[in-house]
Order: structure tokens, then sequence, then C-alpha cells
């Protein structure tokens, strides 16, 4: 069964940039997954009280990042970036329950790399806010966020991460699954 997908901008629509388009793009089809995207921004009329537990749907995080970086940065000029305590806070003031039991995936390019990444950061902060029983997931790289990239001779497209060397050079692109890295608060 497919597991449809949220998107939470955490700026207002103006200040989304690309990332609104990006992820409705994922709705294009081309896929075997054949899930739904739908997008949330800060200032949307929608929140995510809806999500439930979480066992349907996953909720995405849109921002740029670097290694180590506690912050994600927007798409649009004139957007500031937001730590992981501000995300968090977006989070809640849209609404997310405690009781949500799903995957938060941070697509959030090398939000799984660094002493302290940000997806680990995320996962933290909400734990400590109640959040018991969710992860956090983050990218080992460069993450394309549209199924886009058809790898492999699949006759299906698959979101994909870079693969870096020592120097920042690429030397493979792998389907974006083999470079996730889950977090959960009670022990990140």
């Amino acid at each position: 069964m497919a597991q449809d997908r949220v998107v939470f901008i955490p700026w207002n629509t103006a200040q989304a940039g690309n990332f609104i388009n990006e992820s409705l793009a994922n709705n294009t089809g081309g896929t075997h997954h054949k899930r739904k995207w739908t997008v949330v921004c800060l200032d949307s009329a929608d929140d995510l009280s809806d999500i439930g537990v979480g066992l349907g749907t996953r909720l995405h995080i849109a921002g740029h990042g670097a290694t180590g970086d506690p912050q994600i940065h927007p798409d649009a000029r004139g957007a500031a970036p937001l730590s992981y305590v501000e995300v968090a806070d977006a989070l809640i003031a849209k609404g997310l329950k405690k009781s949500y039991l799903g995957t938060i995936v941070t697509d959030v390019c090398y939000s799984a790399l660094g002493a302290k990444p940000f997806a680990r950061l995320l996962a933290k902060e909400l734990y400590g806010r109640g959040f018991k029983a969710i992860c956090v997931m983050g990218y080992k790289g460069p993450l394309g966020a549209v199924y886009n990239t058809e790898l492999g001779g699949s006759k299906y497209k698959h979101r994909v991460v870079d693969v870096e060397d020592a120097n920042g050079r690429v030397i493979d692109t792998v389907k974006s699954k083999t470079m996730q890295v889950r977090f959960f608060g009670f022990n990140a």
C-alpha cells in the first residue's frame, strides 16, 4: 500500500521558493509507489493535525543544509534560516500531535552528517518536547528531492543522493534509501 507524503515547508508560501513546485512534481507519476504528495507551508490554511498516527503518511521537512549545520536554509531570498529548535516550534505550531508515530524526514542535504547532524538535533529536540515515538531521518549527502532519475535500467524514477568522496566530488548516484540514517530522540 502506498504511503502518502506531506511536505512541511517551515516558511511562508512567498518564501518557499521552488520547494512547493518540486514537492508537487512528485505527483507526476513514473514511480512504482503511486504516492500522493501534498504541501503545507507555515501560512497554509491546512495544518499537520490530520496526519494521524503516521501509519499511512510520512512527514517531510523541506530545506537546504550543510554537514553539521544546526539550521536549515530557505530556497528563496529574504527568508531567514531556521534552527532545529525553530523547526520544532513550527511543527508544533502547525498542529503536529505528540501521538504521531511515523517518520519525519528531513529533505535536507547532508542532514545526517557531521558531529551534530540536523536530523539528530531535531530528533532530540522533539523527544524532549514529548514526541516519544517518532524518528527523524536524514541523508548522508546531497538529496534530489524530486523523482526524476532512472537508475540501473529501472523503468521507474527514484529520489537520489549523490555519493561524494573526501574532496566533495560526486563519485556515484544512488537511490535515496541507501543513504538514509534514522535518529531516535531517546538515543540521539
